[in-house]
């Protein structure tokens, strides 16, 4: 963001008929348009000028005026996860193997990178092209959150950068404005939105199309119930901005099953199932929507037998899980381990000290099967004779997947958190977590002028425990020599003791 020592924006400011004469500012209340003229500039960027750079902070969207600009990310897409373990010349072979199928599945399953702009990211080529009429930086406005690309102007464009109070003055005063924005979604981004989802994947062209007049755009502020559990459910919703917190009662109150961001769908199991929601969805930030309606889906599911199936599969999972979860609640708390937030854990490093003769095999371990970059670090809280590393625990509520700008952290269904290639480094993740166990690691080379870069000028990657996703047990547990090292379910752990 650009501002002057005062806090004001740079740039050529807009007095009341410069800012009528543009068309999306026409049906705009007057009033509300003189009490925030200071909020939104014109500006002029020059071919080949940067507008905004990935993991900044800033507080203001652009609107393109005129112009052409190229959105991309210039952290390099940089994989962490080296060879896992294995004893053996071809079990280490086996597990370099393993870890490259598991690579090439990500890529596979996720295929684009979400960012704050009308269009998503190839993961292999990851730059798009921004044109007049488009609006980007509406989270970083709206929300706070860093930039998730860096954009250069192309040739020369004329842009307005404007306040989260001006945007918000748009957003809900000009039809001018909504409808344009409607238009370019539907139009530009919608087929890809939907097919980056490989379940929706198989969608033909002729059905996308007769959704394009069909769909809802819908937003909603923070801390609005989208949909509560226990309501009829009436359409499936994609996430085209923002980040929704989905949760079920219990009991024993309110259990947080995950957050889903931009790329993410939901309502999916109402429809499916007995024609009820089975979880409350909120709104965590400034969230707009993708209505399907009930009819449409039915028809999706009626002409496409694949992506059914693929769906009642992936219902029946979150059911299965869900249920698990919710039947844990049932089980003994301890103060203490309350007071250190171990219940928040699913998974939860313990070392008994008694056993353990500090020979720091298990953190050698790790290094070895993440190319010599260690996601362990044996100290940590204590509770009775045991020691809890620093080391990620695959938290019931995960703060850390809140607010990424790219969704390059994830909770897989088989519980482990892990932070995919195209992570740009910005470290909010590492700030979130209440337990410090996402750390930056430098990935080797500059960052370069327009990186994301560490206090060494390098490129930098949060990198966290993924449980060695897709082997019988995590290297730290499978090396230590005196059996001190475990992964444990701290409410199960607890009734064992």
């Amino acid at each position: 963001m650009a501002q002057d020592t005062e806090g004001r924006l740079e740039g050529e400011p807009l007095d009341l008929d410069q800012l009528r004469e543009i068309p999306v500012f026409k049906g705009c209340s007057e009033a509300l348009l003189r009490k925030n003229l200071g909020a939104v500039v014109r500006r002029r960027f020059a071919p080949n000028e940067i507008i905004c750079r990935e993991g900044e902070f800033g507080s203001t969207a652009f609107y393109i005026l005129d112009g052409e600009a190229q959105v991309f990310l210039k952290t390099p897409v940089a994989h962490l996860e080296g060879k896992a373990r294995v004893k053996g010349l071809f079990g280490g072979i086996t597990s370099f193997l393993q870890s490259l199928v598991r690579r090439e599945e990500t890529r596979a399953r996720a295929g684009t990178i979400p960012i704050d702009a009308p269009v998503d990211l190839s993961l292999d080529r990851p730059e798009a092209t921004l044109v007049k009429g488009d609006l980007f930086g509406e989270m970083t406005c709206m929300s706070f959150y860093p930039r998730s690309a860096t954009v250069r102007a192309r040739g020369e464009v004329v842009a307005l950068e404007m306040l989260r109070n001006i945007l918000d003055v748009l957003k809900r005063g000009s039809k001018e404005f909504k409808e344009q924005l409607d238009r370019a979604y539907k139009g530009r981004a919608l087929a890809t939105h939907l097919k980056a989802m490989p379940l929706f994947e198989g969608l033909t062209e002729e059905f996308v199309e007769g959704l394009r007049e069909r769909v809802n755009l819908v937003s909603y502020d923070p801390g609005k119930v989208i949909c509560r559990q226990g309501d009829d459910a009436d359409r499936l919703y994609l996430i085209r901005i923002g980040f929704v917190k989905v949760s079920q009662e219990s009991p024993g109150g309110e259990v947080i099953l995950k957050y889903l961001h931009r790329g993410d769908y939901f309502g999916e199991m109402g429809l499916l199932g007995a024609g009820k929601r089975t979880a409350t969805c909120t709104a965590l930030d400034h969230v707009e929507l993708v209505e399907i309606g009930k009819d449409d889906f039915a028809r999706m599911m009626a002409e496409f037998p694949a992506i059914r199936r693929g769906l009642e599969e992936k219902a029946r999972a979150h059911a299965a899980e869900n249920a698990r979860r919710l039947e844990q609640l049932a089980a003994v708390s301890v103060d203490e381990f309350l007071e250190q937030g171990l219940m928040q854990a699913q998974s939860l490093l313990l070392i008994d000290l008694d056993r353990c003769t500090r020979c720091d095999e298990c953190v050698r371990a790790c290094a070895a099967s993440h190319d010599g970059v260690t996601r362990l670090i044996r100290d940590g809280l204590r509770f009775d004779r045991y020691l809890v590393p620093t080391s990620c625990r695959s938290c019931h509520d995960p703060l850390c997947m809140v607010g990424c700008p790219v969704g390059s952290i994830r909770r897989r269904d088989t519980m482990e958190i892990v932070i995919e290639d195209w992570c740009i480094g910005c470290g909010l993740c590492a700030r979130n977590c209440p337990y410090g166990n996402i750390n930056m690691h430098g990935i080797g080379g500059g960052g370069g002028e327009d990186g994301a870069e560490g206090k060494e000028g390098k490129a930098q990657k949060a990198i966290t425990c993924d449980l060695c996703a897709g082997w019988d047990e995590p290297t730290c547990v499978y090396a230590c020599p005196h059996e001190a090292a475990m992964r444990v379910d701290p409410k199960e752990f607890l009734i064992r003791r």
